[in-house]
């Protein structure tokens, strides 16, 4: 697993979703509540390792490194979904059939033209409150 996405995943305050343009797929986290759960056993392990290793330090004078990997094994952020957008579904279907030196430029136009939506969207839910 990719323990950094992973990680950095865990540190945001609400779920994500993951289009792996490698590999085309969509992973998402669970929903709020599942996604809150796991956030918070992720924090607790990170504090109980940092305990861990500090009383370490402290008895045996070496430091320890602290090292996340029992958690990664027994929990997964991501799961799989079959469920896509459809923009995103759109944006994996012509990624697939573009060719590769092509993709790069493509995935940068979606970008744009996704930021334009939702700056669309934020300006109209704006003015109708």
């Amino acid at each position: 697993m990719e323990t950094k996405v992973e990680i950095a995943v865990l540190d945001s305050t609400v779920p994500t979703t993951l289009v792996d343009m490698t590999r085309l797929i969509v992973r998402k986290t669970p929903l709020f509540n599942s996604y809150q759960q796991l956030k918070s056993q992720y924090h607790t392990a990170v504090a109980s390792k940092l305990e861990d290793n500090f009383a370490n330090f402290v008895t045996d004078n070496s430091a320890t490194v602290n090292n996340m990997n029992d958690w990664n094994k027994r929990q997964s952020v991501f799961e799989r979904t079959d469920c896509i957008a459809p923009m995103v579904q759109t944006l994996l279907d012509e990624t697939r059939r573009i060719p590769t030196r092509m993709r790069e430029a493509y995935l940068r136009q979606w970008r744009r033209s996704l930021i334009k939506r939702a700056l669309a969207m934020i300006k109209f839910v704006q003015e109708e409150t």
